[in-house]
């Protein structure tokens, strides 16, 4: 069991696997939203593509804001 909940968060990568995790599910959701037939396939590509860009986006506020407050409150060892 702990080789799963590593591989779904590892405390020695957490951004890369969050960021797979993430990705993974929405991919995940958006076959099943085609196989179901609430959209088409062309959909889901353009909406993959913004969720990806979305994701994206999110994890470099994600590293500015994480680094701003290093600047501020890291000390050093």
């Amino acid at each position: 069991m702990s080789k799963l909940s590593r591989n779904v968060y590892n405390r020695e990568v957490p951004t890369r696997n969050l960021i797979t995790t993430v990705t993974g599910i929405i991919t995940l959701l958006l076959a099943v939203l085609v196989s179901l037939g609430v959209l088409t396939p062309e959909q889901q590509g353009d909406l993959q593509s913004h969720a990806f860009t979305i994701v994206d986006g999110v994890v470099a506020i994600w590293g500015a804001v994480t680094s701003i407050i290093l600047m501020f409150k890291a000390t050093d060892g």
